[in-house]
């Protein structure tokens, strides 16, 4: 049986306290797991990409690429064994030894190049990435299933951290203009040293990378105000409309300038013109992230909502940030209309939709949904 702890405002399941998503967004923790997968993922698929070239000019064939891209799949085996025999009692430990020895592996190929035409070392390199990238990846997954959240809430925060990978072709393109101004790979070498350094101080500072200990109690509540649903969407889809309308005008001004042999000031006017709608856009969305939190907060505690300034910056600056926001606030939102109205307060269907195609409009429903359950608060006062 499953209640709300009137003390904490944590779900509790036969007397354990569930983490809520915003309990682990709210940890350094979890943003030190989501970081260091980060810059992992970018340091290693950037160097996994002009590795061959590298390899190449080092004399190796295809099949020592070939040997080295084996070793690397091996090496996850290494790190699930961490993850799943170490990590849930070493935490820290079963995080950081692997990038110290990828670190050891990557100076000693600094200081003696040569080793890159060596096949026993590119085996052992190769596992050392493989097992870094598997230890840290399931070992997140194991310690985000320690806090026990509910299936919603822990597909949220793993989708979030997995998204990290996605980052990774940025990676490959910064190594790769490295390699060119560099085609001996020494660069590409200490940038890549200089991604496994930044990992491991988000880690090392970590005395406990699981979930299994109580969350923090916080609570920053805002005064509720209705607004026009309408009034959002329109503000919000009105400075990407106008981006594109100024950038097209742009376009033609640029084109017309072209043909006449010279620049135009109106080119000018229009790109700044552009820039400040575009700010202005960016600064209305992380206000409303800002306001709806908090005054969500101000209706009712509930540890399933972020500080107001934990929201935005979430919203704002983490990929995928802002449709995770939007659905766990859909899904509070209707949780909160059962237990007062008896009826969902807005579809979740279609806000996946809208929030996936349209986001304006899956902001518009979400403000729309806060409306009916200040009323409702007003009318049970």
């Amino acid at each position: 049986m499953e209640s709300a702890s009137a003390a904490s405002g944590h779900t509790v399941a036969n007397g354990i306290t569930r983490w809520t998503l915003a309990d682990l967004f709210s940890t350094y923790r979890y943003w030190a797991l989501f970081g260091s997968i980060f810059i992992l993922e970018m340091g290693m698929q950037g160097l996994t990409s002009v590795l061959p070239w590298i390899m190449r000019d080092h004399g190796n064939s295809y099949q020592s690429i070939g040997l080295f891209s084996i070793s690397n799949s091996s090496g996850w085996a290494i790190g699930a064994f961490l993850a799943f025999v170490a990590a849930p009692r070493r935490g820290r430990p079963a995080l950081v030894f692997p990038i110290i020895v990828l670190m050891i592996l990557t100076i000693v190929i600094l200081v003696v190049p040569n080793l890159w035409s060596q096949p026993i070392y590119l085996c052992l390199y190769g596992m050392a990435q493989g097992s870094v990238r598997g230890v840290i990846v399931l070992a997140a997954a194991i310690f985000l299933f320690a806090g026990r959240p509910d299936k919603i809430d822990f597909g949220c925060a793993l989708t979030l951290l997995s998204s990290t990978m996605l980052t990774g072709i940025f990676g490959a393109t910064g190594l790769s203009l490295l390699t060119e101004a560099d085609p001996s790979g020494i660069y590409v070498i200490l940038c890549f040293l200089a991604f496994l350094v930044a990992a491991l101080a988000l880690l090392l500072p970590l005395r406990q990378p699981s979930f299994e200990d109580e969350p923090r109690q916080r609570h920053n509540p805002l005064t509720p105000r209705e607004r026009s649903p309408v009034t959002v969407a329109l503000i919000l889809l009105l400075a990407p409309l106008l981006v594109v309308a100024i950038s097209i005008a742009l376009y033609l001004l640029q084109e017309q300038a072209a043909d006449a042999g010279a620049a135009t000031i109106d080119a000018l006017l229009f790109s700044i013109a552009a820039f400040v709608i575009a700010i202005a856009g960016l600064i209305y969305l992380a206000w409303w992230i800002y306001r709806i939190h908090g005054e969500l907060a101000g209706a009712e505690k509930s540890q399933r909502l972020l500080t107001p300034l934990a929201a935005l910056l979430i919203a704002i600056l983490v990929p995928l940030g802002l449709p995770i926001l939007l659905m766990t606030l859909g899904d509070l939102l209707n949780d909160r209309g059962r237990k007062r109205r008896g009826t969902k307060l807005v579809s979740i269907v279609w806000l996946a939709i809208w929030t996936l195609l349209m986001p304006p409009i899956a902001i518009a429903l979400i403000q729309n949904a806060a409306n009916k359950s200040y009323q409702a608060d007003q009318a049970a006062a």
